[in-house]
């Protein structure tokens, strides 16, 4: 099988054909940060939107009919020649390419792809100085406890990402959302206020189960927000089996 050659941040990788600059670049253990890219998912930008989805007793209809999945925009990379970055996990790899993976330039392009991220999701934890063997019980900077970090922090992909790539000083304040959680069917809480409209869990429904009961409007704001795409799940086709 023919290969490709290409150099990644001065290094040398070969990547089989149709991979990925992101696939070759894991393969080489060299970092690039994303949150909507999943080995076995398709990617989530070109993803198709629903109609209409429910997040309990609330319907939101789609404003965006022909809007497609835009993807995180994290995974941003410098191919020498191109003249602009690109979303690795879309950009199929040439033999000869010289690709950068981190540099100012992408570096403030990401922070400006975090800021509509942060602004729907907490993040005073994030940018606090004090973060590393915090346990969210006190704080220091008498931030009000529901807008702490949730109980992955420490644990989190997002924080990661936050750490790496750096907070932009012109991300707004998070404003709490207080969503219902839900929990009136089995096995399952549903809880939308974490949620940052990547669509990972769309997918795994979708590709992974082939079930498709969850889905992915944009909202009159244009944001993306997930959803069953029936009132109930079970109307869906999602069984319940719980152990005996």
């Amino acid at each position: 099988m023919d290969t490709a050659n290409l150099t990644i941040d001065a290094q040398v990788v070969v990547a089989p054909p149709g991979s990925t600059i992101l696939e070759a670049a894991r393969s080489a253990g060299i970092y690039v940060p994303e949150l909507c890219h999943h080995p076995d998912f398709p990617p989530a930008k070109g993803s198709k939107a629903a109609k209409v989805l429910y997040q309990g007793a609330s319907r939101i209809e789609n404003t965006l009919p022909e809007e497609s999945g835009k993807g995180c925009g994290l995974c941003l990379v410098e191919v020498e020649g191109e003249g602009k970055v690109v979303c690795s996990c879309s950009t199929e790899v040439e033999a000869g390419m010289i690709v950068v993976t981190d540099n100012e330039r992408i570096r403030s392009k990401r922070q400006g792809n975090l800021i509509p991220i942060f602004t729907r999701h907490r993040h005073a934890c994030l940018t606090c100085a004090q973060q590393e063997g915090c346990s969210r019980t006190q704080c220091s900077s008498n931030v009000p406890e529901n807008e702490r970090g949730c109980h992955l922090f420490g644990l989190c992909e997002l924080q990661d990402i936050a750490n790496y790539a750096g907070i932009s000083p012109d991300t707004p304040k998070w404003t709490p959302t207080d969503l219902p959680v839900l929990e009136s069917e089995p096995l399952f809480i549903r809880d939308y206020n974490p949620c940052i409209g990547y669509t990972r869990c769309v997918r795994a429904c979708r590709d992974l189960r082939g079930i498709e009961a969850i889905g992915f409007v944009y909202d009159s704001s244009g944001l993306i927000q997930v959803g069953s795409l029936a009132p109930v799940l079970r109307n869906r086709g999602v069984s319940f089996a719980q152990p005996v």
